[in-house]
């Protein structure tokens, strides 16, 4: 009979056990989001080869638009993500000013903490929605273009979004015809001719390679985007608070052409990115 009883105490000790351990070390699953784009996708995995690091088991949740990912976050459904400070500005704070980068990322923060969120700053580059074409004589800036002879491609969020309707009304823009795009195949689309000028993103490795011109906001139409690494469970902020100030927008953009240039993996773009950043240290 004692051999059962000791089988039976260490069938409920074994949990109690595995319990206590990980409340220790304060380790358990988390839940790293990520947008529908290469450099979410890169991003999520930098983070999520840290806190693998440090003992964290993680999971992710790809593909969350701008309009749920924030809640995501903030209703404890995911632990960390990176935004962006004009997206939060524009589409959650509903704010339409557009104050210096560190205004804006130290208003963004206060937002986010009210709601239970801390901000762990800028990653070191900012993805802003810049509109971008082949290169043409005369045309520099937003200014220059003759938008009822353009078509204007775009990724499939951004005609719906108040930055969209900021230059719209601050530059008087009329194209031709307006269309929807993957983010991968905007690019494409240029090359095709299926569009004139593109909402492309500042640390997209693309622009570069593809030798366009991105035309300059004189006007101040659009906000700062600077990457911004949000986390609901501050158990995370010591493994993750050296990404902050990290990624210049050069790594950040060799790192989104190995996935959408050289069709590497966003694990492999990751793992190239985080040696990169230890061999900047």
């Amino acid at each position: 009979r004692w051999l059962a009883w000791a089988a039976l105490l260490a069938l409920v000790a074994a949990p109690l056990v595995a319990f206590a351990s990980q409340a220790a070390t304060g380790r358990r699953t988390v839940t790293i989001g990520a947008k529908n784009f290469s450099e979410q996708f890169i991003l999520a995995r930098l983070v999520g080869r840290r806190l693998e690091a440090a003992g964290y088991r993680v999971t992710y949740r790809e593909g969350l638009g701008s309009a749920v990912i924030f809640r995501a976050l903030s209703g404890g459904d995911i632990d960390v993500y990176v935004d962006y400070a004009g997206t939060l500005w524009a589409n959650e704070m509903k704010r339409t000013g557009t104050p210096p980068h560190e205004a804006m990322d130290a208003q963004v923060g206060e937002w986010a903490k009210q709601r239970g969120v801390t901000s762990l700053g800028s990653l070191g580059f900012e993805n802003a929605y810049a509109l971008a074409m082949r290169p043409r004589p005369g045309v520099r800036t937003i200014a220059d273009l003759d938008a009822p002879s353009l078509v204007l491609g775009a990724d499939l969020e951004f005609l719906d979004r108040p930055e969209w309707a900021a230059l719209r009304h601050t530059y008087a823009l009329n194209f031709k015809a307006t269309r929807s795009f993957a983010p991968t195949f905007m690019y494409d689309a240029l090359k095709s001719g299926d569009a004139d000028v593109i909402a492309a993103f500042s640390s997209d490795g693309r622009v570069a390679a593809d030798g366009l011109t991105v035309l300059a906001d004189p006007k101040g139409a659009l906000p700062g985007y600077d990457a911004l690494l949000l986390v609901h469970d501050a158990r995370l902020i010591p493994e993750l608070r050296p990404l902050a100030g990290a990624i210049p927008v050069d790594l950040m953009r060799r790192a989104n052409l190995m996935v959408d240039g050289q069709k590497q993996s966003p694990d492999a773009a990751a793992a190239w990115l985080d040696a990169a950043i230890t061999a900047r240290k």
